[in-house]
């Protein structure tokens, strides 16, 4: 998905989910219905100054704006794990794990 039409979505997605129109949003931005009509269809970019004042009023992150990175999904799925695990795993049953993990995507990928 092209980057102007994820960033609209989410514009899209945070002012429905605090229940303002397209209308008032643009009142509180200081700008028109038109132009948040174009942020959220991805015909316009929003800029930082735009991006931060979002981000203020729907108490989000400006990273929320965007996809996640490839890294953040590897780490949280590192953090899942690690949150099921007893906290008197030893190491070497934690390399035990780790080399479970390791073998099973290896089946998976055909090697």
């Amino acid at each position: 998905m092209e980057l102007n039409k994820f960033v609209g979505n989410k514009i899209r997605q945070f002012r429905e989910e605090k229940g303002l129109s397209q209308e008032t949003l643009a009142k509180r931005l200081n700008t028109t219905r038109q132009t948040i009509s174009r942020y959220e269809n991805g015909d316009r970019k929003a800029n930082q100054d735009v991006l931060f004042e979002l981000a203020k009023l729907f108490n989000q992150s400006v990273d929320a704006f965007f996809p996640p990175r490839e890294k953040e999904v590897r780490d949280e799925r590192l953090i899942t794990i690690a949150a099921h695990l007893d906290d008197d795993v030893t190491d070497d049953e934690l390399r035990d794990i780790l080399a479970y993990i390791e073998m099973k995507k290896q089946l998976h990928r055909g090697k």
